[in-house]
Parts: structure tokens; C-alpha cells; sequence
């Protein structure tokens, strides 16, 4: 949806979206879900902190990516995966990301000067269709996955993004190739603009222990003094943990505002 030319086929891509997965009851029945990631975070920093080897250093943004991925996979795939593991599928979808992160924000000749647009001298254009093959090829086992416990009618699990999708491939006219788009720009897009996030959102907690001090001081007052967890009804009466990530937000935005290549859609008169 972020690079797809504005139109009818964008409108849908956005309105199935909207609908499906972001809807405030699609949220809602994953609260649980993203309760559990949170805790395991939590355990994972204490862990490394209390550990020798780590000297109580914690490489913060390496769990909250982790967390982050797991988040969007067990939403959108019904999967999720282990902090602790080495080789397994969570480390190279986590190799995809970054590698796509890293192409979307070089800086490439070609696109700057039309006489080189023929040659690939940084090699761009080679690793774009690398990771789109490497992608193409993960998010499509996924979904064939996902075809086989649909035609074994594996009934009262809880339906994924994946499985709404091919509820609607028919009616939406939802190629698999369209249905791998969707998919990728949900992982893309929600995996490392949110550990972004909150990493600065600790970072400006660090630096400004005033204002951390008054945070923790509404929290308390909602926990009943840290006696229970916070949850998603607890949001709408913590207005300066709202303040805090509004401003993260507007000090450092996890994407870029103004990079994105401009489509003029209509004429224009020059002044």
C-alpha cells in the first residue's frame, strides 16, 4: 500500500486493511496476545541485565524489534517465535526487514541521474530482486500453510489476517502475489517503525528522569501501585503516557515524512 500508485486497486488494498485488521474489535481480540509478548520482554531484559556475560548492559532495541515482529506475525500469520533462538525463522524474517529498511533509505545514482538508470553500480537493483524472491518465497509458504488447514476444515481456531485474506481472495479478486504485498507490508511496515518508537520513547525517559518520575506516578495510580499489569482499557486514563508518545513521535517519526517519490495525480496552474 505505501508504494501501490494511487487508485482503485489502492483504495481496496487500504479498505481491506482498515477492516480486517485494524478495526477496533480485529485490536481488541489480540489484547491477550500482545499482553504475553510484553511480559516476555520484560523477562528477556531482566534476564540479560541479571546475567554476567552481559556486565548488565541490555541491547534494548534487539528485544523490542523481536517483540515488535512477534507482535505483527502472530497477528497478521498466527505464528510467533523465540527470543532465544539462533537460526530458526524469526532471525531471517528479522534479516528481511532491516535488509529492506537498509534499500529503502540508500541513497541510489540512478535515480538521480537518468543517464545511469541502465547500470547498477551500487548493486540495488540485484539485492531488491534478491529480497523480493526471498520474500515472495517466505510469505508464500505462510500462505499455503495457511490453504491447507482451511481445506482440512480446522474449525474454532482463531482466524488470522492470513486466513481473512483468503476469505476475501474471491470476492476482492486477490491474487496470491497481491495477497503477498498486503502481507509483507504488514510485517514491513509494523515491525521496526514501532521498536523505533518506543526505543526513543525510553531513551527520552532516560535523559529527562523528571518526566519519567511522572509517568511512573500515573501508572502507579492506575496499577493501584504497580499491584497489576496495565491493559488496553487503562490507555484512555493515561493522558501523559499519550502526551509522551505523541511527542516521541513528533521529535523523532520512526519513517520518513518527505522521502516518498511524489505522483502529481491532477494539473497544476504555475503561478
Amino acid at each position: 500500500m505505501g508504494f501501490a500508485p494511487y487508485g482503485e486497486y489502492w483504495r481496496n488494498l487500504r479498505r481491506i486493511a482498515s477492516t480486517h485488521l485494524f478495526s477496533p474489535r480485529r485490536i481488541e481480540s489480540f489484547e491477550g496476545v500482545r499482553a504475553g509478548i510484553g511480559m516476555k520482554m520484560v523477562e528477556k531484559i531482566k534476564s540479560v541485565a541479571m546475567s554476567s556475560a552481559g556486565g548488565g548492559e541490555v541491547e534494548v532495541k534487539k528485544v523490542i524489534h523481536f517483540g515488535s515482529l512477534n507482535n505483527v506475525m502472530t497477528t497478521v500469520f498466527g505464528e510467533s517465535y523465540d527470543f532465544d533462538e539462533v537460526n530458526g525463522d524469526g532471525c531471517f524474517l528479522e534479516r528481511l526487514v532491516s535488509e529492506g529498511y537498509e534499500l529503502l533509505g540508500i541513497f541510489n545514482w540512478s535515480d538521480h541521474f537518468g543517464v545511469l538508470r541502465w547500470f547498477d553500480f551500487q548493486g540495488v537493483r540485484k539485492r531488491c530482486r534478491a529480497l523480493v524472491c526471498e520474500v515472495n518465497t517466505f510469505v508464500g509458504s505462510i500462505i499455503e500453510k495457511h490453504k491447507m488447514k482451511s481445506n482440512n476444515n480446522l474449525n474454532g481456531e482463531e482466524k488470522d489476517f492470513v486466513d481473512v485474506l483468503l476469505g476475501l481472495q474471491k470476492d476482492e479478486k486477490l491474487s496470491d502475489s497481491d495477497m503477498i504485498a498486503v502481507l509483507w507490508e504488514m510485517i514491513f511496515r509494523g515491525t521496526d517503525t514501532v521498536a523505533i518508537l518506543v526505543e526513543w520513547v525510553l531513551a527520552r525517559m532516560v535523559l529527562h528522569q523528571d518526566i519519567q518520575a511522572k509517568l511512573f506516578k500515573e501508572i502507579a495510580s492506575v496499577t493501584s501501585n504497580n499491584t497489576r499489569s496495565l491493559s488496553d482499557s487503562d490507555i484512555s486514563k493515561l493522558p501523559y503516557l499519550q502526551a509522551i508518545v505523541k511527542e516521541t513521535l513528533r521529535l523523532h517519526p520512526p519513517g520518513p515524512l518527505l522521502s516518498w517519490a511524489r505522483l502529481a495525480i491532477h494539473d497544476v496552474n504555475k503561478l
